[in-house]
């Protein structure tokens, strides 16, 4: 019974946790406060409330994002060239058809080459490209597809942008393989300035061109690190059809969780003096690669999965910290009141702060 009424309250705002999540993230056992803690993938309402949404197109649009960090001479991949019918980027190649396109793949191009919407999330068409050759890209996993197939998604759209492939740093080569693993670093953005609230590493498996995790679908593996010394503390990753903790890689057989990041101290710096230029969002998440040349940006997002910071690390990220910098919109009407009169925006602002 107590479960069940637990597992109610939880569904309620401001959690919004359904019983499958509840089961995911193995909350039996846990304090309340422990469980209360944890964000539901239907849980954005608070975080993207506390939004200014005319400012999230700053991060929406990669060029956007790359011409604000650029100005301020934040490192990132180089961007050989744009794919678009009008846009472009200064330094980089403007390429207006899927003909343009292919014939600078065939005679400029110095391959590996990473190829991502401008407008993309979530990986959504980001591929690692290691040659082409007779109209196709060929692509690490070992794909062949034709030119003019994939532009025709994502040309005609949002357009495309062809990205030096970054080499990683030597320790992370070492441990994870020849590919980058990047940090997903939450910046919380309070009146005093930018906090460095979470962070979790994504480690890629394989031949799996990105480190995306989708819940363990794709093979790659999750490292929580602790944001004061940038130490992996727990790697989980699929094992059959659970999640369970990871010791090693399981290309290079090195071990994962113990493992300091490089340069983490430097990377948490490039968050927060890169924070404040993109004024209005609260909740930043920063995708960071550690490459032999140091830290760089890869992309911001406002707002971002919570669920990979949580499966990691095994602790919810509405702490005392986030509920003091975060509310939940006041709700609409008499139903939506009753539900959410208990949630923590409610608590006196003393009882918020951590």
């Amino acid at each position: 019974m107590k479960r069940t009424y637990e597992m109610a309250q939880l569904r309620r705002p401001p959690n919004r946790l359904t019983a499958d999540e509840y089961a995911m993230y193995r909350l039996d056992g846990l304090s309340w406060e422990a469980k209360s803690a944890f964000l539901g993938v239907n849980s954005s309402t608070a975080t993207n409330s506390n939004n200014d949404l005319r400012a999230q197109a700053l991060t929406a649009d990669k060029l956007v994002t790359y011409g604000i960090l650029s100005f301020h001479d934040f490192p990132f991949p180089d961007i050989l060239a744009v794919g678009h019918a009008t846009r472009s980027f200064p330094g980089a190649a403007s390429l207006r058809t899927v003909e343009e396109v292919a014939a600078f793949l065939e005679h400029k191009a110095v391959f590996p080459i990473f190829m991502k919407p401008i407008a993309g999330n979530g990986g959504a068409g980001s591929v690692w490209v290691d040659s082409y050759a007779d109209g196709k890209l060929h692509l690490r996993n070992g794909e062949a597809i034709p030119v003019d197939q994939y532009f025709a998604r994502w040309l005609c759209r949002e357009g495309i942008l062809l990205q030096a492939v970054a080499r990683p740093h030597p320790e992370i080569a070492r441990r994870f393989g020849p590919r980058l693993a990047t940090a997903r670093i939450v910046v919380l953005m309070s009146e005093n300035g930018p906090i460095v609230h979470r962070a979790v590493l994504r480690i890629p498996v394989g031949n799996n061109m990105i480190d995306n995790f989708r819940h363990g679908a794709t093979g790659n593996l999750l490292g929580a690190i602790a944001v004061d010394s940038g130490v992996i503390f727990n790697t989980i990753g699929k094992q059959g059809a659970q999640l369970a903790p990871v010791l090693a890689h399981p290309d290079t057989g090195e071990q994962i969780t113990g493992t300091v990041l490089p340069d983490w101290e430097l990377a948490k710096t490039m968050c927060m003096r890169a924070a404040p230029l993109f004024p209005g969002i609260m909740y930043q998440s920063w995708d960071i690669a550690f490459t032999e040349e140091g830290p760089q940006t890869i992309e911001v997002n406002s707002g971002g999965d919570v669920d990979v910071l949580q499966l990691a690390s095994g602790q919810g990220i509405a702490d005392a910290t986030w509920w003091s910098l975060f509310r939940e919109p006041a709700p609409g009407n008499f139903v939506r009141r009753w539900m959410t009169r208990s949630g923590p925006w409610n608590r006196p602002a003393a009882a918020r702060r951590p």
